[in-house]
C-alpha cells in the first residue's frame, strides 16, 4: 500500500462524482468504503467494475438519513478495522421543483437527504479521528449555498447548512489535527446533470470563463488534494471548482 494510505469513507459512492472520488482515492492506495442508497443497472455495473479493479474498495448500501443506521455502519467499520480517517460526503440532492411548488413534505425530504447525512457521518467519524488526532473531512456544498439561484431555494438552504457545519467543525476539531473543508462544484458534466438540467447546464457553461463544463475526475482531483497530508493547513474553507464562474 501507499506509505500514507488511510481508511476512507465516501458517501454517494455510486453517483458520477462520488464514484470518481472512490476511484481516485483507491488509486492513491487508500482503502475505501463507498456508501450508496439507490441502485440501478448502470450503477451496479460501475460498482462491480470498481470493486474488481480495486480489492480494497468495499460498497455498502446504507440509508444515511437514519441515525441508527449510521451508528451501526460505523460500529461495523470499527470492528473491521476500517474506521475512516478520510471522510468525503459526496451524496447529491436530486433536482427539486421551484420553491413555490414544493410541498412542506418535499422540503423536509430535501433537507433530510442533503444536510442530515453530512451531520450524522461527521459526528460518527470524528470519534475515531479525535483519538488518532488526524482526519480529513470534505463535504460537498454547491454554488447556490453562496449566491442563491432561481428555483434553488431548497438546495441553497440545505447546502448553506453544510457550509455552516463545515466551518463550525473546522474550529472545533482543528486542535485535534483534523481538517474540515467543503467543495462547491459548478457546471459538472455527468449523465444525471445532462438529463435533468441540460439547458441550465448549457447556460452555466456560457457564463463560465473556461467555456466548458467540468468533469467528475477534476472534482475528484480537488477532493484528493484536500485529503493529502500536505493539505494539513487548509481548513474551514469552501473551495470552488467551477471554471471561474464565481
Amino acid at each position: 500500500m501507499h506509505p500514507t494510505a488511510h481508511q476512507a469513507l465516501v458517501t454517494g459512492g455510486t453517483e458520477a462524482i462520488g464514484l470518481a472520488v472512490v476511484r481516485r482515492l483507491a488509486r492513491e492506495g487508500h482503502a475505501v468504503t463507498a456508501i450508496y442508497l439507490a441502485e440501478d443497472e448502470g450503477r451496479q455495473e460501475a460498482r462491480l467494475e470498481v470493486a474488481e479493479a480495486h480489492p480494497d474498495v468495499v460498497f455498502e448500501r446504507v440509508d444515511l438519513t437514519k441515525s441508527a443506521h449510521v451508528v451501526d455502519l460505523f460500529d461495523r467499520l470499527a470492528e473491521m478495522g476500517r474506521s475512516p480517517e478520510l471522510l468525503v460526503n459526496a451524496a447529491g440532492l436530486e433536482a427539486q421543483p421551484p420553491s413555490a411548488f414544493l410541498s412542506a413534505t418535499g422540503l423536509d425530504a430535501a433537507l433530510n437527504l442533503s444536510l442530515r447525512p453530512t451531520f450524522l457521518t461527521c459526528q460518527q467519524a470524528l470519534k475515531a479521528m479525535a483519538q488518532r488526532r488526524f482526519g480529513r473531512i470534505v463535504n460537498f456544498a454547491s454554488p447556490s449555498a453562496r449566491q442563491g439561484g432561481e428555483g434553488e431555494a431548497v438546495d441553497a438552504a440545505a447546502k448553506a447548512g453544510v457550509l455552516g457545519l463545515t466551518r463550525a467543525l473546522a474550529r472545533e476539531v482543528g486542535p485535534l489535527g483534523i481538517t474540515v473543508n467543503a467543495v462547491c462544484a459548478g457546471a459538472i458534466q455527468t449523465e444525471r446533470t445532462t438529463q435533468a438540467c441540460g439547458e441550465q447546464l448549457d447556460a452555466l457553461v456560457r457564463r463560465t470563463p473556461l467555456r466548458r463544463a467540468g468533469t467528475a475526475d477534476e472534482v475528484a482531483g480537488m477532493v484528493n488534494m484536500l485529503c493529502e497530508e500536505g493539505a494539513g493547513y487548509i481548513t474551514g474553507q469552501c473551495l470552488s471548482i467551477d471554471g471561474g464562474l464565481t
